[in-house]
């Protein structure tokens, strides 16, 4: 079975990936009538957010099982300016905000300070209303779409919303709008502290911090600096295949909790937070194993309804956490070695490497030149999934013992 040259397939399998096949300005257009709708429900029931969801259609994708399709110019966050002055603190060491007007009342307050918590639950609430009445929309070609919406929470405090638009039919194609709530400022107007390090002309966010343990204040907000503002087209492009090849490993291994198109949009959010600038020169592959790596330290926990629904939830995730682990210290070596093995990397990917151009495979793919021999390779991944094994085993032994 041939080696081929790691580093140059992934890039190649991110440029000709095309993603689900039907025609991009369907799904994108379809989006658009949906946002529309929410608009006009939300705007009908005197909501607060009516004029601030038109920055949803940014966050959409679509996803029909294995294949996932989004804008180009896709959005993790639904930013939302306020049409009112605000006075900041800044905390340099937790790299939060405080937002704050005196004597000033309003839905997304609470006391004289922004609240992230106030906004969440009452964008819940409203979005809650506003689908259910809803109920179905007709899109432009005729596809009839049931809507439904969840929040993921932590610690029963929302933390990002999903709006799902399920397709009637057999096509099986569902529209997903998920997003978490930020608040979106222009440096010129409400300029960051010198510590950023970023010109007076950047737009910058703030987002509620996730709810962890007793200490969840929802007034402080997490300082969030959009590294994409500058991104060429090229750069979004290598992206946008990196999220599609992520995603469709994911379910392919079965991942279903981690194949959702919110955590691959954040866990890309994190990698460009930690990386700062210097993701836009990362490889493809850099990327992908990076972005892995980010579901590996990820936690979810949210209700799923009783007890032993939640127990079996929570098993679950931690199973295909493990999995996760495995595949990213195998891709990790054979990033290290710059080798991968066809067969190896069709399975992880259900991708026909045999679709790509014979000119494409000789000329950016570069059989057995990586500088390791056959049997290293096959060595090294052996030992990683027999520690991926081991690890299985060892969390369904501690599953056994805990329920």
């Amino acid at each position: 079975m041939p080696i081929f040259d790691f580093v140059k397939t992934i890039e190649l399998m991110a440029c000709s990936f095309h993603g689900i096949p039907d025609p991009r300005y369907r799904f994108v257009t379809d989006a658009k009538i949906i946002v529309k709708e929410v608009i006009r429900k939300l705007d009908c029931n005197h909501s607060p957010f009516a004029n601030h969801m038109k920055p949803m259609e940014n966050t959409v994708s679509s996803v029909r099982q294995i294949d996932i399709d989004m804008p180009l110019a896709f959005e993790t966050f639904l930013p939302i300016c306020l049409p009112f002055a605000l006075s900041s603190s800044f905390n340099k060491d937790e790299r939060s905000v405080q937002l704050k007007k005196a004597g000033f009342e309003h839905p997304f307050f609470f006391g004289n300070v922004v609240n992230a918590k106030t906004m969440n639950f009452l964008l819940q609430s409203d979005l809650e209303l506003a689908v259910k009445e809803i109920s179905t929309v007709e899109g432009k070609w005729g596809s009839v779409y049931e809507l439904k919406y969840s929040a993921l929470s932590c610690n029963n405090i929302p933390f990002a919303h999903q709006i799902v638009a399920e397709e009637r039919g057999n096509n099986g194609m569902m529209i997903h709008f998920d997003f978490i709530l930020a608040l979106e400022f222009d440096g010129a107007v409400m300029p960051l502290p010198a510590y950023y390090k970023v010109p007076l002309t950047y737009k910058w966010m703030a987002f509620g911090l996730v709810s962890v343990g007793d200490h969840y204040d929802g007034s402080n907000w997490a300082v969030l600096l959009p590294r994409w503002q500058s991104d060429t087209v090229s750069i979004r492009l290598r992206c946008h295949g990196m999220l599609q090849l992520l995603y469709r490993m994911l379910y392919t291994q079965r991942c279903y909790c981690f194949a959702v198109p919110l955590l691959v949009k954040f866990s890309f959010f994190m990698t460009t937070s930690d990386w700062g600038d210097g993701y836009k020169t990362m490889s493809v592959a850099e990327l992908l194993i990076t972005t892995l790596g980010n579901f590996c330290e990820l936690i979810v926990a949210y209700k799923v309804g009783d007890a032993v629904s939640n127990r079996r939830s929570s098993k679950s995730l931690r199973e295909q956490q493990v999995c996760c682990k495995g595949i990213f210290a195998m891709l990790t070596k054979s990033f290290q070695l710059n080798a991968i093995r066809v067969r190896f990397i069709e399975k992880l990917f259900q991708f026909d490497l045999s679709a790509l151009t014979e000119t494409n495979v000789a000329g950016n793919m570069q059989l057995c030149q990586a500088g390791v021999n056959e049997q290293e390779l096959d060595l090294e991944l052996e030992l990683e999934e027999d520690k991926q094994r081991e690890e299985q085993t060892s969390v369904c032994r501690e599953r056994q013992i805990t329920i």
